[in-house]
């Protein structure tokens, strides 16, 4: 949806960034409709975010250019997704851990987040959850200081 709304508002437009990235996004989530859940581990998914991050970065560096909010939006929220996989595999798979915890629960709901996030982060293209502004903060915290 995020593709389409965005493949329409740049008809008339030569910035085209959104739509290469909601484009990505899209084809990326794509494979998880004909996921058999039964037999997809958290590893699974954790390689498919990680493969969209590298094509965002790739797509990014050599065709974009230009930073867009939502490219860091992405990266971030992809980034966050991928580790909380990764945890989710290791406690499942490689502890086999199968009692309910509170981890489960915090997976679930940051995944959900993110992932509304990410997509809204496509609509509007704005800072919304001052993540841009956060990560400059601590930018100019650890910036060499003029003498």
């Amino acid at each position: 949806m995020a593709f389409l709304y965005s493949l329409v508002s740049s008809i008339n437009s030569r910035f085209k960034a959104l739509v290469i990235l909601s484009l990505i996004m899209a084809v990326s989530y794509f494979p998880g409709m004909f996921f058999n859940f039964q037999t997809v581990t958290y590893f699974d998914i954790a390689l498919l975010d990680a493969i969209t991050l590298v094509v965002l970065a790739l797509v990014q560096n050599l065709y974009i250019k230009e930073k867009t909010i939502a490219f860091n939006y992405l990266m971030f929220g992809l980034s966050i997704n991928m580790c909380l996989a990764l945890g989710m595999y290791l406690d499942r798979h490689i502890l086999q851990n199968y009692t309910h915890w509170w981890f489960y629960d915090f997976y679930v709901t940051v995944v959900l987040v993110l992932d509304l996030s990410m997509i809204l982060v496509l609509f509007i293209n704005k800072d919304f959850l001052k993540i841009i502004y956060f990560k400059n903060l601590i930018y100019s915290f650890f910036a060499k200081k003029p003498q």
